[in-house]
């Protein structure tokens, strides 16, 4: 397998990475068991530059010979009202208790041909420790019950499901991970 290298990226990705980011996007949420086949590199390229708006947003890059991306992972800190919105239902509430900082992890994706390398799991891994040194105290995100792999990566480094379904995709669980 090629050498793969994580990078932090700066909120101020170069239109190409962005581009070349977006278009692997789009392949990777094709794919079973997302079918999600709306999606368009302009609409990622645009969700990206809002995203890494938001408190806290952090991202990582996951490059085969430093130079083609193969994996991807950013989120940010959200409000109870954020998560309330992402979520479509207040059920995730709980986790603002006691003023805790709650990190968003919005997207991990990795292509077909690097998966079950650890590319995921370092990605991840990045990003927590990110999020730790920001003060955040909790990492929600939510994934696909069919998502198997993912699923088995996020309960190897610590997430708990939560069995509480997202109000738009009934097919997806929120998933926890308490960092202090």
């Amino acid at each position: 397998m090629n050498k793969v290298k994580i990078v932090r990226v700066s909120k101020k990705l170069q239109t190409a990475t962005l581009k070349e980011l977006a278009e692997l996007y789009c392949s990777i949420w094709m794919e079973h068991p997302w079918n999600e086949d709306f999606w368009t590199v302009e609409g990622v390229v645009n969700d990206i530059l809002t995203e890494m708006k938001r408190p806290c947003a952090e991202a990582y890059l996951a490059f085969a010979n430093s130079v083609k991306i193969v994996g991807f992972t950013w989120g940010f800190e959200v409000s109870e009202n954020d998560l309330q919105k992402i979520a479509g239902t207040d059920a995730l509430n709980f986790l603002f208790a006691e003023q805790r900082k709650v990190f968003y992890v919005d997207e991990l994706g990795v292509a077909s041909d690097f998966r079950k390398h650890g590319v995921g799991e370092k990605l991840s891994m990045a990003l927590i420790k990110t999020a730790e040194n920001h003060g955040i105290a909790r990492i929600i995100l939510r994934t696909d019950v069919k998502a198997l792999e993912a699923r088995n990566l996020y309960t190897r480094i610590g997430f708990q499901d939560l069995s509480i379904r997202d109000a738009s995709h009934s097919g997806r669980t929120y998933w926890l991970l308490d960092i202090v």
